[in-house]
């Protein structure tokens, strides 16, 4: 027998070589084949945008996935109902992965704000109702697919697919504009650090393949393996600095462990598990050492993520001292920065950027968000995942080294590089997808020829097929027009007809509202002030009237949510402003400002637009107070210094106007030029 029939005969017996669909009804093979191809089809989700949509590489993307995930996952309920076959096998990771979901309702329950929490918003897209959807794609693939050549496929696929998302990448660093997609050169994925993330999971996939492929595929998986590292490294060498650390660490523990468990010689082995223990040791120092300040090691993480990430790393545990057990809820963690923000966070070193919603750091981002009970379950995802795999390794011996290796190196990697990054739909794709690969080894299927015991349950399946179609239109397809209707919202060109779309908008679904009525409000802020003069302003007035109805909706359902309320007095300033003379506009926005500045007394902005009203009040004497009380907040903050130089003229006192000069030079003598020109007029 030649050595082609022995690995026939050998994969014959193993199960590999049995048809797909044996002894299964029609109904069920066709089950089946909606299944497979769904997960073929979600593994295209990284290649998914369009520019008709608010956030073009966020919102299309998970909606796409969170489309095809109810098709596989109703069709899954179908082949469970008919036969036990497909029912999952409680094991380490589904029960990690189970706690993990159930702290994260509890923390939604619990947490600032429940709508948020759950629906999220179309900038990000990871609130509790994605993590419903990634547990039930994890659920389906980890229950049907068990066959080991099913699983090379679907990594074939995802590498096909990161090979296809590297070339643009490429092309677009080759100065081939016509393919650049992103501003940010991150491809169809849109951001550079996004994108090195999914690239990582890619990276070791091919790794894998090359290793457990045939000749043919190993070649095909090295060319790929080729184009992605060229991708991440040479793409955008200055960025996904994270991603080509972590690749290269990974790599590195990959050669330990080959030292450790593959050698056949024993001091080769006794040497590699030494350099392993030390190397996870000095991991874990290294791990310690980056939240803490005056060391190398925070330095170059600080170097790599600037001064804003330490800053709001702050505000996390700020947030969290203040709601230890279950944190914020997720998609929170604004209104803790709200709450806690720095005023150094104006200042041009701290990167002037002052709206955060991550800290781009999957420590302070969890702890935060689902607090201590969450972060522990999360971190019992991995631990469950490492067990689990050398559970299977070193007793059962059901799978071999090449599995338990890569497929420990890459929540590790993962892991670390998310130290400075923070998930979305891509990188959570690939981790669940990891997940439900190493959870699929829990059971074999059964023996061919084994006679499958069916069951009919036709009240049932009704209520499956009636769940799917409210389940499918209300968190894929309204979703989906509301996110495609805000886009024509604002393109409109009049009040009237923006009107319109606003309130099918907000109407269409309730994910990302607070964000769509901000957005909007914005838009209505800049469409007012351009047509200031135009002397017809009944228009105006009603898209006003409206926005500031929809923010004061937020107000009341989102207390917390501060850029909404500044947003909400300058509309009612505006107002003010366009409808002479305006005493009760600007009353309603001083009250609206002052709400602000007492539930957020650290932020500028409050006290810089309520001075604008009080100008407009004719009230110089509070207006320079509050631009006076911003400057105390971060004295070298120039804006400010500017602001109240402005207010200080006004009072045409020449003492005060030297005054507030000098004291602003001497905090910065940089600033003296140009302060001093305030002196000459």
């Amino acid at each position: 027998m030649g050595k082609k029939s022995r690995e026939k005969k050998e994969r014959k017996e193993t199960g590999e070589l049995r048809p797909y669909f044996e002894s299964e009804t029609p109904f069920i093979s066709f089950c089946l084949f909606i299944v497979k191809f769904g997960v073929y089809a979600i593994l295209f989700t990284p290649l998914i945008f369009s520019g008709k949509f608010f956030f073009p590489f966020v919102g299309p993307k998970s909606l796409y996935f969170m489309g095809l995930t109810q098709v596989i996952f109703f069709t899954w309920l179908f082949l469970i109902l008919q036969t036990k076959k497909y029912r999952p096998t409680p094991n380490a990771v589904f029960y990690s992965l189970l706690l993990f979901l159930i702290i994260v309702v509890l923390s939604s329950i619990f947490g600032a704000d429940f709508l948020n929490s759950f629906w999220s918003k179309f900038e990000r897209m990871t609130g509790l109702l994605m993590m419903f959807h990634l547990f039930a794609f994890f659920l389906v693939i980890s229950s049907v697919f068990k066959k080991e050549s099913d699983w090379q496929k679907f990594f074939s696929v995802s590498i096909f697919v990161a090979v296809l998302i590297s070339f643009l990448a490429l092309m677009d660093w080759a100065g081939v504009t016509a393919l650049r997609i992103s501003d940010r050169r991150g491809a169809t994925i849109g951001n550079t650090s996004f994108l090195g993330t999914y690239l990582l999971f890619n990276l070791f996939f091919a790794i894998y393949l090359i290793f457990k492929s045939r000749k043919g595929w190993r070649i095909y998986s090295l060319f790929c393996l080729a184009v992605i590292a060229s991708a991440l490294f040479f793409a955008n060498p200055g960025s996904a600095r994270a991603a080509k650390i972590s690749f290269l660490g990974g790599l590195f523990l990959f050669f330990l462990f080959f030292l450790a468990f593959y050698s056949s010689k024993r001091w080769i082995k006794i040497i590699g598990r030494v350099l392993l223990i030390i190397s996870f040791a000095a991991l874990f120092v290294a791990f310690f050492l980056v939240f803490q300040e005056g060391n190398f090691i925070n330095q170059k993480f600080v170097e790599m993520g600037t001064k804003s990430r330490v800053a709001t790393a702050e505000i996390a545990l700020k947030g969290f001292k203040e709601k230890p057990l279950l944190g914020w809820g997720p998609e929170n963690f604004e209104l803790a920065f709200f709450k806690y923000f720095d005023p150094k966070l104006h200042l041009g070193e701290y990167g002037g950027e002052v709206w955060f919603d991550r800290t781009h750091n999957i420590v302070f981002d969890t702890l935060v968000s689902i607090g201590i009970f969450g972060f522990l379950s999360y971190l019992l995802i991995f631990g469950a995942l490492f067990y689990f795999l050398w559970k299977k390794y070193l007793r059962e011996k059901t799978i071999d080294f090449w599995t338990v290796s890569i497929f420990s190196v890459i929540p590790i990697s993962y892991f670390i590089q998310n130290i400075t990054v923070f998930d979305m739909i891509s990188s959570y794709l690939m981790f669940f997808f990891v997940l439900g690969f190493v959870a699929s080894f829990a059971k074999k299927g059964p023996e061919g020829g084994q006679k499958i015991i069916l069951q009919s349950h036709p009240i049932l399946s009704l209520l499956i097929l009636l769940a799917f179609f409210v389940s499918f239109i209300k968190y894929f397809i309204l979703p989906l027009q509301a996110d495609s209707l805000l886009i024509k919202a604002v393109n409109a060109s009049t009040s009237e007809k923006r009107i319109e779309l606003y309130k099918k908008t907000l109407a269409a679904s309730p994910l990302g509202r607070y964000q769509i009525r901000e957005f909007l409000a914005q838009t209505t802020q800049g469409n007012t002030q351009a047509n200031f003069n135009q002397p017809n302003k009944e228009d105006i007035k009603k898209e006003l009237d409206f926005m500031i109805e929809e923010l004061e909706k937020t107000k009341k359902e989102s207390p917390l949510d501060y850029k909404s309320i500044l947003r909400l007095g300058q509309l009612y300033m505006l107002y003010g402003l366009i409808e002479p003379p305006g005493l009760q506009k600007f009353s309603l926005a001083e009250n609206t400002f002052k709400q602000a500045i007492s539930l957020f007394p650290n932020n500028q902005q409050g006290y810089w637009t309520f001075a604008q009203v009080k100008l407009y009040q004719g009230d110089i004497e509070q207006a320079l107070l509050l631009a006076e009380k911003a400057t105390e907040l971060e004295p070298r903050l120039l804006n400010s210094h500017l602001i109240e130089l402005q207010i200080a003229k006004l009072k045409e006192d020449k003492d005060l106007l030297k005054k507030k000069v000098d004291e602003a030079i001497k905090i910065n003598p940089l600033w003296e030029s140009d302060l001093k020109k305030f002196l000459e007029s």
